[in-house]
């Protein structure tokens, strides 16, 4: 991942930003006005009452309010500089770019391989299918659990052990 520095300052900018942004489901504000910046290696956490609008603002993050009918956003949201609502950019793209877990877990239909494999398969991967299977396993702490288990289905696993699948099946597309 590339760190953006200020030119004139020498700083390093956020990797994410949120500038004045604000969602509407039809007349029901999600969130308003809220500005705020992520710096790059960084784990943050939002923290809030239910309904307070955190899943909101995460799914601003790469563009999730899109697929909702109703849904209004106003205010920018910066990914290294470059603004993710601008009309040029393609929200497949930024899915791609940035990756979402859901709070509860939602594993395909699949087995625990062809669920990691997806997004890869998708994209059009061409290369060690099986290696980034299990790189990506091991990245979410599921492989030593899972490596025997691989045909089974997804839905076999446990709810924490679904939820690490979906890490792993995220991470697996290499997001920034």
């Amino acid at each position: 991942m590339a760190t953006v520095y200020d030119i004139d300052t020498g700083e390093r900018s956020p990797a994410l930003e949120a500038r004045d942004l604000s969602v509407w489901y039809g007349e029901k504000t999600g969130v308003l006005d809220i500005s705020l910046e992520v710096p790059a290696n960084q784990v943050v956490a939002l923290i809030g009452p239910s309904g307070c609008g955190k899943s909101t603002l995460l799914r601003c993050f790469n563009r999730m309010n899109d697929l909702i009918p109703a849904a209004r956003v106003e205010g920018e949201v910066l990914f290294h500089g470059e603004n993710l609502y601008d009309p040029e950019v393609d929200p497949v793209e930024v899915r791609r770019r940035i990756g979402m877990v859901f709070q509860k877990p939602n594993p395909f239909p699949k087995s625990v391989y062809d669920n990691t494999a997806f997004g890869p398969r998708i994209n059009g991967y061409d290369g060690d299918l099986d290696d980034l299977v299990e790189r990506s396993l091991r990245a979410a702490a599921l492989w030593d659990e899972v490596n025997d288990r691989l045909d089974d289905s997804a839905y076999a696993l446990s709810g924490g052990q679904q939820q690490r699948l979906c890490i792993a099946r995220t991470l697996a597309v290499k997001p920034e």
